[in-house]
């Protein structure tokens, strides 16, 4: 929520809980409690206009959570070396009946050429990759180049990390591909809405 939308200001409706880490880092572990149910951000705005003296309107004050409808999304990161991560999605329907989940993990740059025109702007591709697997480059021009790989086949989309003024604002957008194509294109079915040329600044897989 935005400052102006909580009644206690600024702050996320969502669960996420930080399980494990080791002082260097080297294994973290996290765990996110994802609804199955459409999130509900009408009622979640509407509730929290009451006034400041009464506490915020949680997520778990809606019911989005009854009857355990909700899956529990572990990540593991373990370090192989300073510069070879490996992470682990593992997730469990908490709910009495079966239930569909997408899964798209996110790499992103943060945009910074938007505001420092002066920036060089990093660069997300798809690269060539052995058969049963993808791999993401991505380029940077402080940081050089380090790359994602991806068991499976399951196709990569890609996209600017810049805000969809359009939609925002009623002004014109500097690229057709912005941040929240992802979501036109899986939840939409809007091709047009990614990179069809496989590079951008952000990606999900």
């Amino acid at each position: 929520m935005t400052g102006s939308e909580g009644n206690h200001g600024e702050d996320v409706k969502e669960y996420y809980f930080y399980l494990d880490s080791t002082p260097t880092h080297s294994y973290m572990k996290w765990l996110y409690k994802y609804p199955q149910w459409a999130y509900p951000y009408d009622e979640i705005v509407n509730k929290n206009r009451r006034s400041r003296l009464e506490p915020e309107y949680e997520l778990i004050d809606t019911g989005i959570f009854n009857d355990n409808r909700y899956f529990d999304v572990f990540v593991d990161y373990a370090k192989s070396a300073s510069e070879d991560i490996l992470i682990q999605i593992t997730i469990f329907n908490r709910g009495a009946e079966d239930a569909t989940l997408h899964v798209l993990p996110t790499l992103w740059f943060r945009n910074t050429w938007s505001w420092s025109p002066a920036t060089e702007k990093p660069v997300l591709r798809e690269i060539k990759a052995k058969k049963g697997m993808k791999v993401v480059s991505a380029t940077h021009p402080e940081l050089g180049e380090r790359r994602l790989y991806a068991k499976g086949n399951a196709p990569l989309l890609f996209t600017e990390n810049e805000t969809n003024n359009q939609r925002i604002y009623g002004t014109e957008n500097d690229s057709p591909y912005v941040k929240d194509g992802i979501n036109d294109y899986v939840v939409h079915g809007s091709n047009s809405a990614v990179n069809p040329d496989g590079t951008g600044t952000g990606w999900r897989g």
